[in-house]
């Protein structure tokens, strides 16, 4: 199985149950950061459920984008909304800022997005669907209008 977008579950289950402090709607510069990674993290399978996910631990302490004009830890990312999605039903979206790296020289698959205040703990990792270079250029991600991810919600049958 190739990369893939999703949720790291044991996150969302100690966020669920109190045990971490995850608040997805803290708009604080820096509460969240983004990290790139090339197509070679995890062997290029991610596993979703692993107990405590975290940016510089296995698996995500290898594989990470490395070159001129990207700094390892990447960025501080920034939450506009975590909310119901306007005009739909049943669906929730996470809106962050737009990220650029600017003079790359580097290669990227994905995208991390971890909270630092929370022991690098990873929240989510969005797969570009192929690798992108950059020789001295831009490397910029700008996220859809509906949010950097959105979740259909479903009712338990």
């Amino acid at each position: 199985m190739a990369l893939q977008d999703g949720w790291f579950s044991d996150t969302f289950v100690k966020a669920m149950s109190d045990d971490i402090a995850l608040d997805l709607s803290d708009t604080t510069p820096g509460a969240f950061k983004a990290a790139l990674f090339t197509g070679s993290v995890a062997g290029g399978t991610i596993n979703f459920d692993q107990t405590n996910p975290a940016y510089n631990s296995s698996p995500f302490n290898a594989g990470e984008s490395n070159g001129p004009g990207y700094t390892g830890g990447g960025q501080d990312l920034t939450v506009l909304s975590w909310a119901t999605l306007t005009g739909t039903e049943n669906k929730v979206a996470w809106k962050v800022s737009d990220l650029l790296w600017s003079s790359t020289t580097i290669t990227a698959s994905g995208l991390l997005i971890y909270a630092p205040g929370l022991s690098n703990r990873a929240v989510l990792f969005r797969y570009f669907g192929d690798e992108f270079p950059t020789n001295d250029g831009d490397f910029e991600i700008t996220w859809p209008t509906s949010g950097a991810y959105l979740q259909k919600l479903r009712a338990a049958a």
